[in-house]
């Protein structure tokens, strides 16, 4: 009871919402998180972050006050942070304004001061999301790559080295030596020689090969 009435009176006396409330930290970090936003599609497209009620309620997620950011097809990844409450649940929902019917959201337990790729991306005709946690692997005289699978039955090849990639997962780091060819994804040859040796990267891959390089 006593939680309620000095809810209340905090709401009164700030004239914010209960979601102001629940993240008002007074200039803390500790529960903000940054996200790398990635579009990999042929779609231009919003992204929407939603924190669920701290009794676990998801908000609706695809209201204008949730929107972070808009993407164009292959645009440029965007760096954003975002606080959420001590629950830690977060839905995102990524919708392409230029076709209804391309919408897709997922909610994730998300911790404490950690970055994240946000990346959107096709599953055949469908749209599609992931959330991975960022992690660079920098070594010096070799590009170092994760790999994304947006499609089944592909296979990673760096000289001896061959990863079957497991379609909407991250695959462990690669070291490429040769930028132009060093790595083959089903025998296809992956241009590289845009990324810069000593640098980790992740790389989004398909059926037709490279859709797109993410610096880590």
């Amino acid at each position: 009871m006593r939680t309620l009435i000095l809810t209340a009176a905090v709401l009164t006396l700030c004239a914010c919402s209960q979601e102001d409330v629940e993240t008002a930290n007074f200039g803390s970090d500790y529960y903000k998180a940054e996200y790398q936003l990635s579009n990999a599609t042929s779609l231009e497209l919003d992204f929407y972050m939603a924190n669920a009620e701290l009794n676990g309620d998801k908000r609706p997620p695809y209201q204008d006050k949730y929107k972070v950011a808009h993407l164009a097809q292959r645009q440029d990844s965007t760096l954003i942070s975002h606080e959420h409450n001590s629950g830690r649940q977060v839905s995102f929902y990524v919708h392409a304004p230029y076709d209804d019917k391309s919408s897709y959201s997922q909610t994730y337990k998300v911790k404490r001061k950690h970055r994240y790729h946000w990346l959107a991306w096709m599953s055949g005709e469908a749209l599609a999301h992931s959330l991975i946690e960022q992690r660079t692997s920098n070594q010096p005289g070799v590009i170092r790559i994760r790999l994304f699978a947006t499609a089944a039955s592909l296979e990673a090849r760096q000289q001896a080295q061959t990863i079957r990639l497991q379609l909407g997962t991250v695959s462990d780091y690669l070291s490429v030596t040769q930028c132009d060819g060093g790595l083959r994804v089903n025998e296809q040859a992956i241009d590289l020689c845009d990324a810069s040796f000593g640098y980790s990267y992740l790389l989004v891959v398909g059926s037709n090969g490279r859709i797109a390089l993410i610096p880590q």
